[in-house]
């Protein structure tokens, strides 16, 4: 694994914008409630992270196969590459999406993206130990993104969904001092 090499770690860096954005839009605004928060990170990270990044993706297998299958350490041609950027695609529009769709539709982007990304993390490591394949798009930064994004979207969303059940603190109703 090159680490030198400038593209091993072109996967970790959408979800750094995307958190750059999201604390950026957090100190921004005027609503400060843990709530708040959480839907705004929630969202940079659907929006950007996993939208904008998918599309990154999808756009590398349709644009640039032979130069991304040498990137991930396959051979070029590979017909995967056509139903592995549908998939990048979908996510991509699942992702952006998202900011007009609240509500279970986050719900459901995010478990299909937790799904889908710890598969491709599960046949990065498989291909490591199979195949020695040290490529830097299989193994290298781009590992814990695959596993550590969407775990930290389901964590949040999590969160956020605690958040909305919880009862509103009113401090009117706290009891007075003795």
């Amino acid at each position: 694994m090159n680490l030198s090499n400038p593209a091993a770690w072109g996967p970790a860096f959408i979800p750094v914008i995307a958190l750059i954005g999201a604390l950026v839009h957090i100190a921004r605004s005027s609503d400060r409630s843990s709530r708040r928060r959480l839907e705004i990170a929630l969202l940079w990270g659907l929006v950007v992270a996993l939208g904008v990044g998918e599309v990154v993706t999808a756009g590398s297998h349709f644009f640039a196969p032979a130069a991304t299958a040498a990137q991930i350490g396959f051979p070029a041609g590979n017909p995967f590459q056509w139903e592995v950027a549908c998939a990048n695609l979908t996510f991509a529009v699942l992702g952006i999406a998202c900011y007009w769709q609240r509500g279970a539709f986050w719900t459901a982007t995010v478990a299909g993206y937790l799904v889908y990304f710890w598969g491709c993390g599960v046949g990065h490591i498989v291909q490591y130990v199979q195949n020695d394949n040290t490529a830097p798009y299989n193994w290298g930064p781009l590992v814990p993104v695959v596993f550590i994004v969407p775990a930290v979207l389901a964590v949040l969303l999590v969160a956020l969904h605690r958040s909305e059940r919880a009862p509103a603190h009113h401090p009117e109703h706290a009891a007075t001092p003795a």
